[in-house]
């Protein structure tokens, strides 16, 4: 079926589907051209590979990754107030105040990697049990952003 996908038209805003409207949030965080998506009437956040409870913010392989991620942070947090429940890539949904604590948490990891700041992301320093390799990410971002690289070693 991967041959099978259709790319949308640039600048679509809605998903062309019968049923709820789906509203396409575009942005710049984790991937070139990533995108959430928003059941409105359903007040449901599809966040991709962002805000997830086990992985840290994977940054995107562009020029200016952690930019990107923020900016891209903005476009959700722009539609928090819409938003009862979060469903992230990867862990679990999140529902009513914990979808602003996701996005609170992403903003610091950030910025705490921005600033070279030692992380206290929980994510980082006591992941989920199983999740213990996912530290790796951070890591592997760290080393990368210290040697004025832009990412390396994290999943897609």
């Amino acid at each position: 079926m991967y041959g099978r996908i259709t790319g949308l038209p640039a600048d679509t805003a809605q998903l062309p589907r019968d049923g709820p409207e789906v509203r396409i949030l575009e942005h710049p965080a984790h991937a070139p051209g990533h995108a959430a998506l928003l059941i409105e009437e359903r007040r449901v956040l599809i966040a991709g590979d962002m805000l997830s409870d086990v992985f840290v913010p994977m940054l995107g392989d562009t020029g200016t990754p952690l930019d990107d991620y923020l900016v891209g942070l903005g476009v959700l947090e722009d539609v928090v107030d819409d938003v009862d429940v979060l469903i992230p890539g990867h862990g679990s949904v999140a529902r009513g105040e914990e979808v602003r604590a996701r996005m609170a948490l992403d903003r610091a990891y950030v910025e705490d990697l921005r600033d070279a700041r030692v992380s206290s992301d929980p994510r980082v320093v006591s992941p989920k049990p199983g999740w213990e390799w996912a530290s790796g990410i951070h890591e592997a971002q760290a080393r990368s952003l210290a040697r004025g690289g832009k990412r390396e070693g994290t999943p897609d």
